[in-house]
Order: structure tokens, then C-alpha cells, then sequence
């Protein structure tokens, strides 16, 4: 029983020698998705474009040895996916074009495990609220008629309609990147350069490119069940790092 107690106090002893506490903040530059089935198969009416979006945030972490640490992130990000999309004119098959774009602002916390110091693999559970959801659209041609879906649609532009409510709180998610820090002051603060990818597994609901729900009489009932919001994105990030002795 006392070698017991005594393993468990080298150990101890030993975990408290290496540990060291960590601050910081960052910065990232993200392309970014809304993935979404029922987008992806509509065809020439609906489509996503290219999209970038950004987080900064405070970054505090605790390693207890050279080889692993724990670290938690508070970061403000946006996100946003941007769409492109034609539809017929009425009764004619001449079409009108628009672009749209849907905007999120959220708070993400990742709470990650760090394997490796000076280079480093990190993984771990990511959670986020929503706290801002805009939609913004504009056709070419404005408040003319088109035919979607078998009814008649009115092109109507908007900017930065407020969607919040169609989107749930609050969603559950995974991050996982890895990167490398170099010394500025030796052994205390540190520049960080890594590349980190997001993906949120729970639906967040929300809108498609046209800004409609899933509920909408626009979304035919065989599609209702491939309706469904998962952001993704990643990127390049930057930071500074300060290790407490």
C-alpha cells in the first residue's frame, strides 16, 4: 500500500513539475460551407458559391507534460454561405438570375486535447450559439414572376433580413487541426501557425439559398427529409501564445 502511495505521489510530482499554464489570443480565415443535401440536388435554381468567413478569440490552456495538454477557446466567428440560382420566367424558358447569402455570427468554444508542444495534433468537442442569422438575396430582375417547383414565385430582393428564428440556439460539433509554435521570448511566448477544420454534426435548421425552411410549400415533400443545416468550415490561423513558468 505504500508503494502505491508512493507511485502516486512521484507521479503527481512529476505532472506538477511539467505543468504550465497558458493565455493567448488568435486569429483564423475560414472557407466556409452550410452543407445541405436538399441544396446540393436542386439543380441550376439552387446552388452555393464560394464563401470565406473569420474567427478571433481568447485562447487559455493548461499542459501537463511536453506531450499533452488541454486548451479552451472563446471565439466570435461568422460564417457564411453565399448562393447563385436561375429561374424560369413565367411561361416562357428564358430565366432570371440572383445571388443570396446567408450570414451566421456565433460564439464557438472547442475544448481540445493537445498532443505535442512545439508541434501539435488537436481534437476535441466543439460547442456553439448562434446569436445572429441574416439573409440577403437580389435577382437581376426584381418583383417579376418565375415558375418554381410547379407555382408561381415572386423575385423579390431582400438585404440582411433577420432569419435568427429559423435557426435553432444552440448545435454540438468536432474540431480537429494541428500547427506548430515558435519561440519569440524563449520558453514564454510563442507565435502559433496551424490549420483547423470545424464541423458541426447537429442540424441547425435554418433556411436554403432561396431563404426558405424546410416547412415552406416551395420544398416538395420528397426533399423536406434531405433539408438540413451542418456548418463546416476551416482554415489557416495565427496567434500568440504566453507560458507562465
Amino acid at each position: 500500500m505504500k508503494k502505491i502511495a508512493f507511485v502516486i505521489l512521484l507521479l503527481g510530482v512529476s505532472v506538477l513539475s511539467f505543468s504550465q499554464l497558458t493565455i493567448g489570443g488568435h486569429f483564423a480565415y475560414n472557407s466556409t460551407w452550410l452543407m445541405n443535401k436538399q441544396v446540393f440536388d436542386e439543380g441550376p435554381e439552387m446552388d452555393i458559391a464560394a464563401s470565406y468567413g473569420m474567427y478571433y478569440g481568447f485562447v487559455t490552456g493548461y499542459y501537463f507534460s511536453d506531450k499533452f495538454g488541454l486548451e479552451i477557446n472563446f471565439n466570435p466567428n461568422k460564417i457564411e454561405q453565399k448562393y447563385v440560382g436561375s429561374m424560369k420566367y413565367l411561361f416562357t424558358e428564358d430565366r432570371y438570375t440572383y445571388n443570396a447569402s446567408t450570414v451566421l455570427n456565433t460564439l464557438d468554444i472547442p475544448i481540445l486535447m493537445k498532443f505535442g508542444k512545439s508541434s501539435y495534433f488537436e481534437f476535441g468537442p466543439l460547442i456553439q450559439f448562434i446569436n445572429k442569422a441574416t439573409y440577403s438575396r437580389t435577382f437581376d430582375t426584381e418583383d417579376a414572376w418565375a415558375s418554381y417547383n410547379s407555382q408561381i414565385y415572386i423575385c423579390e430582393n431582400f438585404t440582411n433580413k433577420a432569419v435568427k428564428s429559423t435557426f435553432k440556439s444552440n448545435a454540438f460539433g468536432v474540431t480537429m487541426g494541428f500547427g506548430a509554435n515558435f519561440d519569440i521570448v524563449e520558453d514564454q511566448l510563442l507565435f502559433n501557425f496551424g490549420l483547423r477544420f470545424n464541423y458541426i454534426i447537429t442540424d441547425i435548421e435554418g433556411i436554403n439559398g432561396l431563404g426558405e425552411t424546410k416547412e415552406s410549400g416551395y420544398v416538395p415533400t420528397d426533399d423536406k427529409e434531405n433539408f438540413y443545416n451542418n456548418p463546416l468550415y476551416g482554415g489557416l490561423k495565427i496567434g500568440l501564445i504566453y507560458m507562465f513558468d
